[in-house]
């Protein structure tokens, strides 16, 4: 068919590492997360533990408050422990002191450095090291220190102890990945939050094993972008191959949270994901196609908004991300294929340009630029790509075999949705009087004028004859526009209309449009005084 076409297959040695790239997003390797433009891994809102505890002596007092957090645990971990001090002298000055932690069974942990350091005035730490294999539970911190108060009084040195003056929980690591698809569509278009979520557990040779969180419940939220409150927008199951998947509707730009809320054994994970909605006037288009191979499901959604052209190249985009926890491993095309010829393109127009993708294979986009010449009607957008499937977690296969079992699924659908192409219009509308001196009859005039083609390689705007036009008046204050009559326009494109007026007001002149040229209005205002 006319236009750009071709077929658009990566090369051997970009599949390649677009192969490697959906393995580590799928949890290939054992600690690696996804961290995607705009998405990652971040801290999990674990329990920040406090304790204080207040020594005197003579006129002094000083109040140590003892800080630390929850930890999880499958390697060796540092647990920073921060002392904060204040006193009623004048000064303090810091020797020497020592933290002490101990595990649920009642023994020290002697890894790391137990010796408190003087971080800046007033604030002491030291950070203790859990080994591999560390208990799960309640820890305990104890602590000693030696600080000299000055003051009116004269310099006294003040011994600081406490035992058991914090605890905090040392749990079992929980592992989650999510992406969106895709980073950036449109507002009112839907968009997947899916992921993995695993646990490391001990098992009963002491060995830390991955097992999937089957069951569990992961909230996704979603914090807008400015002052508005992060929103609760549903939950996912993660499903007993270690999945979980939530269909949500963008709204605005902001970011992703997909988080696990931990239990008694097990800590807490989110992962968040930055979401970039843009705004339109169009309708959204979106449709799905799914398809099975043996035990895999793999799924793609395709987001297109519908087209205006003028007399100015219009940019064109189409968005498309994989529904399932998978990556497109190469693709031949999303494309536009045109029902309608006209013109230069008898047979239709068809664009198959480039794709750009955002993430590790998981969505993507291609952008076009229709003109003027660019044939309106009705475009299917088709896909035909390769999606790599795992049908089943990491964390649900590692005990057995350690292998996602990983299909490659295509998808080859001509129109996994459509979209709407029509060209421009404009409607005029004009008033024999602006202003009237009191209630009387008023004319309104105008025209239509749609872009049209005039020749095989030129388009124009021209007056458009036997054009319905809707007369509508909006009379001032808060009431809503009224619909009074339609006309037609006349041989040449124009029409008239009289009314008559008791109130100011504004009166609206609208071309409804057809299949093949865009809606268009225009108001003029009228004052009776």
């Amino acid at each position: 068919m006319p236009g750009i076409s071709g077929d658009f297959s990566l090369p051997s040695c970009e599949a390649a590492t677009v192969m490697s790239q959906v393995r580590r997003a799928l949890g290939a390797t054992l600690g690696t997360m996804l961290l995607i433009t705009g998405a990652g891994v971040i801290p999990a809102e674990a329990d920040v533990r406090e304790g204080t505890v207040t020594a005197s002596k003579g006129s002094y007092e000083v109040t140590a408050r003892v800080v630390v957090s929850d930890r999880s645990t499958i390697t060796p971990s540092e647990v920073p422990v921060d002392i904060y001090l204040e006193h009623n002298g004048t000064a303090l000055s810091f020797h020497d002191g020592w933290v002490e932690l101990l595990d649920p069974t009642g023994r020290e942990v002697y890894a790391g450095d137990g010796s408190l350091r003087e971080i800046e005035d007033g604030h002491l730490r030291a950070v203790r090291r859990l080994a591999n294999g560390a208990p799960i539970g309640e820890y305990t911190i104890s602590f000693s220190a030696l600080v000299t108060v000055d003051g009116v009084h004269g310099a006294t040195d003040v011994p600081i102890r406490a035992t058991n003056v914090v605890p905090f929980q040392v749990r079992y690591h929980s592992a989650m990945e999510a992406t969106a698809r895709s980073g950036s569509l449109p507002t009112g278009a839907v968009t997947t939050v899916a992921g993995t979520l695993g646990f490391i557990s001990r098992d009963s040779a002491g060995d830390y094993d991955p097992v999937a969180a089957t069951g569990e419940a992961v909230e996704i939220a979603f914090d807008p972008s400015g002052p508005a409150a992060r929103r609760v927008v549903g939950s996912a199951k993660v499903s007993d191959t270690g999945y979980f998947r939530l269909d949500t509707r963008v709204t605005e730009s902001g970011s992703w949270y997909a988080s696990y809320a931990g239990s008694p054994v097990q800590h807490p994970a989110t992962v968040r994901i930055s979401q970039t909605a843009r705004p339109h006037d169009l309708a959204v288009r979106q449709g799905g196609s799914e398809r099975t191979s043996g035990s895999a499901t793999a799924g793609i959604r395709v987001t297109a908004t519908d087209v205006v052209t003028t007399l100015e190249p219009q940019p064109v985009r189409v968005d498309f991300g994989v529904t399932n926890f998978g990556g497109i491993l190469s693709t031949y095309g999303v494309h536009l294929d045109g029902r309608r010829g006209e013109g230069a393109y008898p047979d239709g127009r068809y664009y198959s340009p480039r794709h750009k993708f955002s993430g590790e294979g998981t969505a993507g986009y291609i952008t076009m630029t229709m003109d003027e010449l660019t044939p309106p009607g009705v475009y299917d957008v088709g896909a035909n790509v390769v999606i790599g499937v795992c049908t089943k977690s990491w964390w649900e296969a590692h005990p057995t075999s350690g292998d996602c079992g990983m299909k490659d699924v295509r998808i080859n659908d001509g129109t996994v949705t459509t979209l709407t192409v029509k060209r421009a219009s404009t409607t005029t509308i004009s008033a024999s009087s602006k202003v009237l001196a009191k209630p009387g009859w008023v004319t309104l005039k105008g025209s239509v004028r749609k872009l049209q083609l005039v020749s095989k390689r030129e388009a124009a705007y021209r007056l458009a004859p036997k054009t319905s036009v809707k007369l509508y008046w909006d009379p001032a204050g808060s009431a809503p526009a009224r619909y009074k009559k339609t006309v037609s326009t006349n041989a040449k494109g124009a029409w008239t209309a009289k009314f008559p007026m008791s109130a100011s007001g504004k009166w609206i002149a609208e071309f409804p449009g057809t299949s093949l040229n865009a809606p268009s209005s225009r108001t003029v205002s009228v004052t009776v005084r």
